[in-house]
């Protein structure tokens, strides 16, 4: 089964109107079926609630969006969260040093995936780039049916 790390590209797509919603149902489905286990970045819920807040969205409006988000995955799946440590952020600096495209929330997603060895499944191709690269360097890497799956979107 593939781990697979969906950050916030992924929430907002649980959306009905997101132009993404399908590859999110279709990955939903694969954690039904129990080909992936999914990880929600812990930076995730930090993020879309700043999207959020940019839109106009009231704190109330917010809440209802994120358990709207909860109870969309829990229909499927039962996503785990990782929990962030320090050991994330520091790689997340040194990722943002080695890979000045990464914003900061973006390099604590990869900082994830690459400490917890999980797959990236969501739709940044930014962020995919600089975890495929940092685990060619560091001689690690996902197996070759994980990385076809992270593409199939």
């Amino acid at each position: 089964m593939a781990r697979a790390l969906v950050e916030t590209g992924f929430l907002l797509a649980l959306n009905p109107r997101d132009v993404n919603h399908e590859w999110a149902l279709r990955l939903l489905e694969e954690g039904e079926r129990g080909a992936i286990e999914l990880y929600v970045s812990p930076a995730a819920p930090v993020e879309v609630s700043l999207i959020l807040r940019s839109r106009g969205l009231s704190g109330r409006e917010i809440r209802e969006a994120l358990e709207a988000m909860e109870d969309a995955m829990a229909r499927f799946t039962k996503p785990r969260y990782v929990e962030l440590r320090l050991d994330h952020a520091a790689l997340a600096a040194e990722l943002r040093r080695s890979h000045p495209e990464l914003s900061f929330l973006d390099s604590l997603h990869a900082a994830v995936a690459i400490a917890e060895g999980l797959a990236y499944y969501d739709l940044d191709d930014v962020v995919r780039r600089a975890i495929e690269e940092e685990r060619e360097k560091r001689g690690g890497g996902i197996s070759h049916r994980e990385r076809g799956a992270a593409l199939d979107r």
